[in-house]
């Protein structure tokens, strides 16, 4: 069964043309359930890495191996996920991953050795969680929203920060009082009593709804598609609600595509050893364990204003300058990192580290400003292949190196050279021009 979730259904109401846009409101339940997923799948590993190594007898290197297929693991998926979402709708795939992510956990919580924790975190946590936000909420994000798609996936991505920012202590507290098991048990809770219920009130597209995207005016719109000489607003329009989509072998066929896909491996390359080290690193660095996860939530949080910031300027300023940016930001984050013990120096190598993430919402935006709405989750899921060797082997690497040197001054060099690279590459970037179809005849 097919589906093409751009167009209308005859099942649903006309348009309301007062109140706010539906959107918004959809745009506020993924964001809470990013805010849960953010917290225990993206963040958690940082906190899981040391006290599950010690209570299964594994190494750092082993440990970080298993968080790091999981995270590869999406990437590698990413290109058949991508397929589903676009072809039966995001909402179904999501339904599928949160209780997949939410089972995974509960085994995850009573995992006694090496391969229970392999199969409930490989084969049910990762995939889920992978499947339902990383592929099918982000691409829900791009279909509702063309005008506004970056401040919405900003919006989407700084809520999970502030999740991560909230929920980050907690955790910490409840792992210090209890143990690493009952946390993994909240993330259980958080799936399948949560996450899961508040699925049924999202809806595939603004069109299932008799809406546009944005909540856009449909006779300005229609004026757009017939006025050969329209007022600026008029044109405006036209810019962002007549535009033709790229097929998945036109977007290949582009230079920008290209340019996207490898600042964005780079930027993967750069951070994903950090991500899962961070609060190891400045143990390393003779912090004690408390410090060191209040700077790694203060990191997080710093994610939350520059997202937003990033947000409103996003969808006005060009996006490889954003992209640039934010990546010569990071680098000077890792120079601080490396360079020095003072905890003064490393609570501002947490923040300007943290301010860098806030591009992320662009980098994910540029595939829909690029290349339109209906391929967006195929693109995505090609983008998320081509980093997937770096999600496994760069973190694994940096344990490790730990293991045998008991340092991380190599692993925090390699990613400081690799964010520089990165920022090059995504100033190299440029806005495609539209497929030669769309302007034949």
């Amino acid at each position: 069964m097919s589906s093409d979730p751009s167009q209308p259904t005859s099942e649903q109401a006309a348009p309301k043309t007062t109140g706010i846009f539906y959107g918004w409101w959809m745009l506020g339940l993924i964001s809470v359930m990013a805010a849960m997923n953010n917290a225990f799948f993206d963040k958690g590993p940082t906190l899981f890495l040391i006290p599950v190594g010690a209570a299964l007898g594994l190494n750092r290197a082993t440990v970080s191996l298993i968080f790091s297929l999981g995270r590869s693991e999406g990437a590698l998926n990413g290109p058949v996920v991508g397929y589903l979402v676009d072809r039966f709708g995001a909402r179904r795939i999501m339904v599928i991953g949160t209780v997949l992510a939410g089972m995974g956990f509960a085994l995850f919580s009573a995992a006694p050795n090496l391969w229970v924790f392999a199969l409930a975190y490989l084969g049910f946590v990762a995939l889920g969680a992978t499947m339902a936000f990383q592929d099918s909420a982000t691409s829900m994000v791009n279909m509702w929203f063309s005008r506004y798609r970056v401040r919405a996936m900003s919006i989407r991505e700084a809520s999970g920060n502030l999740g991560s920012t909230v929920l980050i202590p907690l955790m910490t507290l409840v792992i210090a009082i209890y143990d690493w098991r009952v946390a993994a048990l909240m993330g259980a809770g958080a799936y399948l009593l949560l996450i899961l219920p508040l699925i049924s009130f999202l809806k595939e597209s603004p069109e299932s709804m008799g809406l546009l995207p944005d909540g856009a005016d449909r006779d300005l719109v229609r004026r757009s598609e017939t006025s050969q000489t329209s007022p600026a607003k008029v044109q405006r329009i036209r810019s962002f609600y007549d535009r033709v989509d790229f097929t998945v072998k036109e977007a290949m066929r582009t230079s920008s595509f290209w340019y996207l896909l490898t600042g964005t491996v780079l930027r993967q390359v750069s951070r994903v050893a950090i991500d899962l080290h961070y609060v190891a690193i400045l143990q390393w660095k003779d912090l004690d364990v408390g410090v060191a996860s209040l700077i790694f939530t203060l990191r997080l949080g710093m994610n939350v204003p520059s997202k937003l910031v990033v947000g409103y300027f996003g969808d006005r300023v060009s996006k490889p300058a954003i992209l640039t940016g934010g990546m010569v930001l990071y680098t000077m984050g890792m120079g601080l990192l490396l360079g020095s013990d003072l905890v003064w120096v490393l609570v501002i190598s947490a923040v300007i580290s943290g301010m860098a993430e806030g591009i992320t919402p662009v980098n994910w935006g540029a595939i829909g400003d690029y290349f339109g709405r209906r391929h967006y989750a195929t693109l995505r899921g090609i983008i998320n292949l081509s980093y997937s060797w770096a999600l496994l082997s760069v973190p694994w690497a940096a344990g490790w190196w730990f293991d045998n040197h008991e340092s991380y001054t190599v692993p925090i060099l390699v990613s400081g050279i690799a964010g520089a690279i990165s920022a090059v590459i995504y100033a190299l970037m440029r806005q495609p021009q539209s497929p030669s179809r769309a302007t034949a005849g």
